[in-house]
């Protein structure tokens, strides 16, 4: 059984070969997508399971400037920073809403080396997510803050340390600790024990990569591409 933390590889054809490991192997492989993990998530999830029919997400980070020297910068060793971190946030909707099938998404700055991008997401059920990683912004904006809508239903997040759950006329606000890692680890760590079943199958973080390589293409190619 191996963790790798996200991101699980750097380019689609290492994903084929990945693909190919695990089938042969009765082992098991976790990537470290800890926002999934989050209480504020579990929480979120909850609230949702309630509410019928699709629902929308709208995601925005503010990443900050990126330094010329910074690791993220090397493209060849990293993979850029939109499959380096970005990929948390295609996890977290896909963990929110479920199977994505087509991807649009744009840069601001250089195709090749982007590091604020916009992408609009639609899922298998009618959902969609609009995702916006930017390094551009104020330090006085929370660094990840998310917001969605459902039949009945709105809730807010701000940075995994707040939930504002508007619902029945009323709102109520919700405080926790921590992105999950914590979480992630303990979960980890029982299924190691065999205590529980695997916390995030192999075929849902295989998901959340094919996404992230797909909003590239998209940025590449500048039209969407299909899951």
């Amino acid at each position: 059984d191996v963790f790798v933390e996200k991101p699980l590889c750097l380019t689609s054809e290492e994903l084929v070969e990945i693909d190919a490991a695990v089938a042969a192997s009765r082992g098991s492989v976790m990537v470290g997508f800890n926002r999934r993990f989050a209480p504020a998530t579990v929480e979120l999830l909850r609230v949702l399971q309630a509410v019928p029919g699709p629902k929308s997400l709208a995601f925005h980070v503010f990443a900050g400037p990126l330094a010329p020297d910074h690791w993220y910068a090397n493209v060849a060793e990293s993979g850029g920073r939109v499959l380096g971190e970005a990929c948390h946030f295609f996890d977290f909707a896909c963990c929110i809403l479920g199977r994505p099938t087509r991807v649009s998404a744009q840069t601001v700055g250089r195709p090749d080396v982007p590091d604020s991008i916009t992408a609009q997401v639609e899922f298998a059920d009618g959902s969609s997510a609009q995702i916006i990683y930017s390094a551009e912004g104020d330090p006085a904006y929370p660094k990840e803050s998310f917001r969605v809508f459902g039949s009945g239903v709105v809730v807010d997040g701000e940075n995994f340390q707040t939930l504002k759950i508007h619902q029945n006329r009323k709102t109520k606000v919700k405080r926790y600790s921590g992105k999950g890692h914590a979480e992630e680890m303990a979960a980890w760590l029982a299924f190691l024990k065999r205590k529980t079943k695997h916390p995030l199958p192999y075929a849902q973080s295989r998901q959340s990569m094919v996404l992230t390589f797909a909003a590239l293409e998209s940025i590449r190619e500048r039209r969407m591409v299909e899951l």
